[in-house]
């Protein structure tokens, strides 16, 4: 039975204490960093053992009920390298280099406080035009819509004449938009979506993806991701044609005929004509994946088609071979009721009989 922390445990905390200064780690979080492999927690002996080390070292943990600021403040070293690289970088990009994290979230609160300081100096007078719009920046997680009427909006937002402009749904048009609203809430949908930094590109993705799927109910999952990755595509193109238009504005403003502005204008030139090969690339890519999701879909509707004309031939086979059956079914049964009234005719007088002229055969058979 352990009885005291080890020094590697020691260590553990005090180096995730120090690697989070504001707000400091919680108990359970030093406790996983003491005992990664095992599932403690406040109440069990090890979580006292933290504590106590905790409380030796004069270390106050947050209680989880605490109130804990959602916003971070920039020190005076992380407020002079935005102010040197925000016309270069995004907040995102600036963000992962000062707080030395490739994997932090554009919606992390450290995040957010390096878009606000570049929106702070974007709002002076004079100030240099940043790299990216803060007002841009998305800090919203995607919400997909829940109903149809929803859906129906959505869709409009970016249709002009959603389904020939019909304003009264039909079956088809709602089973249009219930295979919509499943397509939106898909975890890939959400993952990627979310993903993005600015709120253009999340549009730009949603819309090429609700333009690209709003009428096909009958897409396969496979069919779905690949719709999301020519949507991804889209988004990709809009990218780089952005950043060409960076890159030729600098080029423009280059007026120093210096061999080191040449030098720079040479660089800036291949640049340009890199960025460019990447998007006739991308644009390849998009017509050759959409390209392919056509024919896909098109041999998947011409086969079903195919086999429910099979089905219908059978349905018209089956129906005249049972208009056959009862034409004859009822040809037995007319003759049948002559005959029983040829007998009961037979059953009266001779002579009455003789009247009529006719023998049994003759009644039967014409």
């Amino acid at each position: 039975m352990i009885e005291q922390l080890s020094e590697q445990q020691k260590g553990a905390i005090i180096d995730l204490w120090n690697a989070n200064p504001s707000p400091p780690p919680d108990l359970q979080q030093l406790i996983n960093a003491a005992f990664p492999d095992e599932n403690h927690d406040g109440r069990t002996k090890q979580g006292r053992l933290v504590r106590k080390f905790l409380s030796s070292r004069k270390l106050k943990v947050p209680n989880r009920h605490d109130y804990r600021s959602k916003t971070y403040d920039l020190t005076s070293e992380e407020e002079e390298f935005v102010l040197n690289n925000y016309t270069a970088m995004t907040g995102h990009e600036m963000a992962k280099i000062i707080f030395n994290n490739e994997f932090i979230s554009h919606r992390d609160r450290k995040v957010l406080a390096v878009i606000n300081k570049v929106r702070e100096i974007t709002d002076r007078s004079n100030s240099a035009q940043p790299f990216q719009n803060p007002n841009e920046i998305a800090t919203n997680e995607y919400k997909p819509p829940k109903s149809t009427e929803r859906a129906f909006v959505r869709i409009k937002k970016y249709v002009n004449s959603p389904f020939g402009g019909k304003e009264e749904l039909g079956p088809r048009e709602n089973k249009c938009l219930n295979a919509l609203i499943n397509y939106l809430s898909t975890f890939r949908f959400s993952h990627q979506i979310n993903g993005y930094e600015s709120n253009t590109d999340k549009e730009l993705f949603e819309s090429s993806f609700v333009r690209y799927t709003h009428d096909k109910p009958d897409l396969t999952q496979e069919e779905v991701d690949q719709y999301i990755v020519l949507s991804q595509e889209v988004v990709i193109s809009a990218k780089i044609q952005r950043r060409v238009e960076r890159l030729q504005v600098h080029l423009d403003r280059q007026a120093d005929e210096s061999e080191e502005g040449a030098r720079i204008s040479m660089g800036l030139v291949e640049s340009i004509n890199t960025a460019q090969t990447e998007y006739n690339q991308c644009v390849n890519r998009q017509q050759k994946l959409l390209n392919d999701l056509k024919e896909k879909r098109s041999d998947r509707l011409k086969k079903l088609v195919n086999e429910n004309a099979s089905i219908l031939n059978l349905v018209e086979l089956w129906k005249e071979q049972e208009s056959r059956e009862r034409l004859v079914k009822l040809a037995e049964l007319q003759k049948q009721s002559i005959k029983d009234e040829v007998g009961r005719l037979s059953s009266i007088d001779e002579i009455k009989a003789r009247i009529l002229g006719l023998t049994e055969e003759e009644a039967i058979n014409g």
